[in-house]
């Protein structure tokens, strides 16, 4: 309150003395160049009777000295002069992280408002690989200065200027997407730009999508998991099952782990007939790595209750020594939420499988080695209950069922 107090004192003293200093300026005529007071006042004709007299600030503002320079010229700069701004701003956390996000959101809109002049810098600029990285901090610009949310600043410089590009339009900028597309390394990049040019024009640029991404998957220069997995999106969500013998090939890397992305759309792509792949690999011999015998014992879990290959490979993952205790208890409880498609609201399609796996439960609880086994025990019991809840709340099992002992 004392803050504000200060500048609610400051600001009125301000503008009292701009009040004073505008009603001294109106209140003192012009300096004349030549003669004294009294000869301009003798050479100044007077107002007739009866007239009105103008008003003196008017005439004050007229002055041909005030006058030049009222209104400064608005200066137009170039696209190019503004890609050059945009290329040296970096937002990182600290007193300045909101007005960078907020610059390069102005300097992006200019960019768009250029329309179809900025394509060409664009162009040169997308051409040349050049990228700023905007840092996660200065996209949750939400935190600590009030600036725009993650979702307004793009997560990088060229994210940013596709959008530019996407909102110039025209066959220049359809063409200056395309071309980025088939060039660019970046899976981020690729999923986006195949999504803004789906929407420019529907289907044309499927084969070239999918094209790129296979071969940034065999050129073998992504190792990233993270970006492994993007492309591999970029698969499932334009639903290429193509890919998948490749896929398979190269499942088992050197170091005897699971490429989990490349798992993980064989699944998608092939549904129920990923279990075959999927027991090849468990139980090959180079396999050894726990996370990797995880994931395999993890997709064989979504089909759970309606496959018995999967109960089967489902069975040998949490039993396997190889496993970290968390994983296999984790494998067990997540009975209740893997290859459900609605948790909350279950399809009658679900309902069948939490039945399935209700008697599953039910059925390892009652065997020795689950009894003796401590984090198995626990782990089937929690996910019996989580199970038998979901099944009361549809109303097929009648509520206060017990639980087995």
């Amino acid at each position: 309150m004392k803050q504000m107090l200060t500048i609610m004192v400051a600001a009125s003293v301000g503008f009292a003395a701009a009040a004073l200093w505008l009603s001294h300026r109106q209140s003192t005529p012009p300096a004349a160049t030549t003669g004294t007071a009294t000869e301009v006042s003798e050479n100044t004709a007077a107002p007739a009777a009866g007239a009105v007299e103008e008003p003196r600030a008017r005439r004050v503002a007229a002055s041909p000295d005030e006058t030049a320079t009222a209104a400064p010229a608005i200066t137009v700069r170039s696209p190019q002069e503004l890609l050059n701004e945009l290329a040296t701003i970096q937002v990182t956390p600290g007193p300045g992280q909101a007005r960078a996000q907020y610059r390069i959101l102005a300097l992006l809109d200019q960019l768009a408002q250029s329309g179809a002049s900025a394509l060409p810098a664009i162009r040169e600029f997308l051409a040349g690989n050049r990228d700023v990285a905007y840092t996660s901090a200065g996209r949750n610009g939400s935190r600590g200065g009030g600036g725009p949310s993650s979702t307004m600043l793009p997560p990088s410089l060229r994210m940013g200027l596709f959008d530019v590009v996407r909102q110039i339009g025209g066959v220049d900028g359809e063409q200056i997407l395309a071309e980025t597309l088939t060039a660019t390394g970046r899976s981020a990049e690729l999923a986006y730009l195949s999504q803004l040019l789906e929407e420019l024009s529907p289907g044309k640029y499927r084969d070239a999508t999918l094209t790129a991404a296979r071969n940034l998957l065999t050129g073998g220069k992504v190792t990233d998991p993270a970006e492994r997995k993007g492309l591999y999106d970029v698969l499932v969500q334009l639903k290429d099952t193509s890919f998948a013998s490749v896929a398979q090939a190269g499942l088992v890397q050197a170091d005897g782990k699971v490429d989990r992305s490349a798992l993980r759309y064989l699944q998608q792509a092939l549904g129920e007939k990923s279990l075959e792949v999927a027991a090849q690999t468990f139980y090959d011999g180079r396999v050894v790595d726990a996370d990797s015998k995880e994931a395999i014992g993890r997709l064989a879990l979504s089909f759970v209750g309606a496959n018995d290959k999967a109960l089967e490979l489902y069975h040998q993952a949490t039993l396997d020594p190889q496993l970290k205790p968390d994983q296999r208890r984790e494998l067990v409880e997540d009975l209740n939420q893997d290859g459900l498609s609605n948790k909350r609201n279950p399809t009658p399609e679900d309902l069948k499988l939490i039945a399935g796996r209700y008697a599953l439960t039910q059925s390892y609880l009652q065997q020795d080695y689950v009894k003796n086994d401590k984090t198995l025990n626990a782990a089937f019991l929690e996910a019996d209950k989580d199970l038998r809840n979901l099944l009361q709340r549809a109303g097929v099992l009648p509520a206060g069922s017990p639980a087995p002992k």
